[in-house]
C-alpha cells in the first residue's frame, strides 16, 4: 500500500487532526448511524406509506453518496479544513430546518441537501484517515467513534417520547454537529495529505480488483441498509417492546466496539483474507439465527447477543474494507468510491428492505442478507486476490 511521504504526513499524523478527522467521519454518518430509530420514528410520527418511510430513511445516504462520487476529482485538490466547514455549516442548517416538518417532499429534499454536505466532508475526513501513518488502526478508530455515537444515540432516542422522537434524532444530530465544527475551526487539517495533487486515478491498474471491491461493498452495504434499517421490526415482531429494544440494541452496540478496537490493535498482522472470512462465518451464522428468534425461550437475551456478535463482526471488518480500497489505489481517490458504493447501497437498503419484508414478516430480508453477506466476502476476497498478484 502506497502512503503519504514522510515528510508531508505531520498535518494529518497529529492526535488532534486526527480526533478532528474521526469526529468528522463520524457525525456525517449520523443518520446511518441511528437509522432503526429514525425510521422507527418516522413511522411512528409521519404515519406515512412503507414506501415514503423507506425513501425518507434513504434521503440522507442517497445524498452522501451523490457528494462522494465526485470526490476522486476534487478531493486531492481543495483546501480540505475550508470545504469541512462549509460543508459542515450546510449539514448543521439543514437538521435545524428539519424540526417540525412533516411534509414528505419538503423533508425529502432536506434530507437530500443534508446527505450531500454530510458527503463531501465524510470524503474529505476519509481521505485524511487513509493518509495517516497507521491507517489501518485509525479506520478502527473510526469505527469505534462510530459506535460510541450510534449506541448513545439509539439508547437516547427510543427513551424519548414517542411524539418528540423525530425532533429529537435531528437535536441529537446538532448535539454533535456543533462541537464538531467548533473542533475542525481548530485541528481539522488545511490541506491535503502527501500524496500527488495531480496523480490521477489510473483506472486500467484499479481494473477487475476495483471493480469486485466495489460490487462487494454495493452487496455488502445493501445488506447492512435493509437489515439494520429493521432490526427493530424484527424484534417487535418476535415479541420485544421499544425499551427493550433501544437497550439491547445500545448495549449490544456498545459491546461491539471490541470489534474496531480489535481491528485497530491488530492491524494488518493478520492479512485481509483472514478477516474477511471469519467476518463471513459470523455474520451468515447471525443472520441465519434471526431467522429463528421466536424459537429461543429467552427472546430478549437471545435478541442481544446475536445482534451483539453480528455488529462486532461488522465494526470489525469496516477498517479492512477501507484498507482494500487504498491498496487498489496508490493515487489516495479510489477510497472516494468506497463511500460511493456504501452510501449508495445504504440508501437503497431501507427502500429494498421495505419491499422485501412480506405482509409485516421479516423472514424473506433476512434470507436476503444471507445470500448477499456471501456473494459480497467472496467478491472482496477477489479483490485482495488480484491486487496483491498486481504488485508481485
Amino acid at each position: 500500500m502506497t502512503g503519504p511521504s514522510t515528510t508531508s504526513r505531520g498535518n494529518v499524523d497529529r492526535p488532534s487532526a486526527i480526533f478532528s478527522l474521526l469526529l468528522v467521519a463520524s457525525v456525517t454518518e449520523a443518520m446511518f448511524l441511528v437509522l432503526p430509530s429514525f425510521v422507527g420514528a418516522l413511522a411512528d410520527v409521519l404515519r406515512m406509506a412503507p414506501s415514503r418511510i423507506g425513501l425518507l430513511g434513504s434521503a440522507d445516504l442517497a445524498g452522501i453518496a451523490v457528494a462522494t462520487a465526485t470526490g476522486p476529482w476534487w478531493l486531492r485538490r481543495l483546501a480540505w479544513r475550508r470545504t469541512v466547514m462549509w460543508a459542515l455549516g450546510i449539514f448543521g442548517a439543514a437538521n435545524s430546518v428539519c424540526f417540525g416538518v412533516s411534509d414528505f417532499w419538503l423533508l425529502l429534499s432536506l434530507r437530500a441537501i443534508a446527505g450531500m454536505a454530510a458527503g463531501t466532508a465524510y470524503v474529505v475526513a476519509l481521505a485524511g484517515i487513509v493518509d495517516t501513518r497507521h491507517a489501518t488502526r485509525n479506520s478502527g478508530l473510526l469505527v469505534c467513534t462510530q459506535v460510541v455515537f450510534a449506541a448513545a444515540g439509539l439508547y437516547v432516542l427510543d427513551a424519548v417520547r414517542i411524539a418528540w422522537r423525530l425532533d429529537a434524532v435531528y437535536a441529537y444530530v446538532l448535539a454533535w454537529t456543533v462541537p464538531t465544527f467548533l473542533c475542525c475551526w481548530k485541528y481539522f487539517p488545511e490541506d491535503p495529505g502527501g500524496r500527488p495533487v495531480t496523480q490521477a486515478i489510473e483506472w486500467k491498474q484499479i481494473g477487475l480488483a476495483g471493480a469486485a471491491a466495489l460490487a462487494g461493498t454495493c452487496l455488502y452495504f445493501l445488506m447492512i441498509g435493509g437489515v439494520w434499517g429493521y432490526l427493530e421490526g424484527v424484534a417487535r415482531e418476535a415479541g420485544l417492546t421499544l425499551p427493550q429494544i433501544g437497550t439491547t440494541l445500545s448495549l449490544g452496540l456498545s459491546i461491539s466496539i471490541i470489534g474496531p478496537i480489535l481491528a485497530a490493535w491488530l492491524g494488518l498482522r493478520l492479512g485481509r483474507a483472514i478477516p474477511l472470512i471469519a467476518t463471513a462465518l459470523a455474520q451468515l451464522i447471525s443472520l441465519y439465527l434471526l431467522l429463528h428468534l421466536t424459537a429461543f425461550t429467552a427472546v430478549v437475551l437471545a435478541f442481544f447477543i446475536i445482534n451483539t456478535i453480528f455488529n462486532i463482526a461488522w465494526n470489525y471488518v469496516i477498517a479492512y474494507f477501507i484498507t482494500i480500497f487504498d491498496d487498489i489505489d496508490p493515487s489516495g481517490r479510489f477510497v472516494a468510491l468506497y463511500g460511493t458504493a456504501s452510501h449508495a447501497s445504504l440508501a437503497v437498503g431501507p427502500f429494498a428492505g421495505a419491499l422485501i419484508i412480506s405482509d409485516g414478516h421479516y423472514a424473506p430480508l433476512m434470507w436476503f442478507g444471507i445470500v448477499a453477506v456471501a456473494a459480497s466476502f467472496a467478491l472482496f476476497l477477489v479483490a485482495v486476490a488480484l491486487t496483491r498478484s498486481a504488485a508481485t
